[in-house]
């Protein structure tokens, strides 16, 4: 019985493990930075006293209530920025995600990747990885999840003041 218990407390805590953030580990290096927002805290924000006669301000509303989370991590150092994009590979593998874009510009190679939400304007997860490697740029990874419309994820760049943030306006959508 005690080997059942100890085996069935070993498969639980890989479950936990599998399910933590693969990008978390870049929170606590001293040369990443990073912005975190939980869905608490995007509930919060929703729930200003603000004007929601006006359509624009409803939208916004409306988009900030669709999200669970939104991280960003960026870095100008070179062995970080090797390791986030190992760890973006990795992720891209397991994470069953589907490309959206690519863009190459001065040096600069943005993806863009999604995991398929309730149609096909909505996915459940964004990502984007902003290669600087090799133009002395910083490197980025940008994660969002929930219910997200794609026509409205310029909005979130445009609320966040973070390096590569503004390659979200860049986002196509058919």
């Amino acid at each position: 019985m005690t080997k059942i218990l100890i085996s069935v407390l070993v498969f639980l805590m890989g479950l936990t493990a599998q399910a933590q953030d693969p990008f978390q580990k870049f929170e606590d290096m001293q040369n990443v930075a990073s912005i975190v927002v939980n869905q608490k805290m995007l509930k919060m924000l929703s729930q200003f006293d603000l004007n929601t006669d006006d359509p624009e301000m409803k939208n916004y509303v409306d988009l900030v209530n669709s999200l669970n989370d939104i991280k960003f991590y960026s870095t100008k150092d070179t062995d970080t920025a090797k390791l986030m994009r190992t760890e973006f590979n990795k992720y891209l593998g397991m994470a069953k995600l589907d490309e959206l874009m690519r863009v190459k510009d001065d040096g600069k190679n943005v993806q863009f990747y999604a995991k398929p939400g309730k149609s096909d304007d909505y996915v459940s997860e964004f990502v984007m990885f902003i290669d600087g490697i090799n133009n002395a740029d910083d490197t980025v990874i940008a994660k969002i999840t929930g219910n997200i419309n794609l026509k409205e994820i310029g909005k979130i760049a445009s609320s966040i003041n973070f390096s590569g943030s503004e390659e979200l306006k860049n986002v196509k959508v058919n």
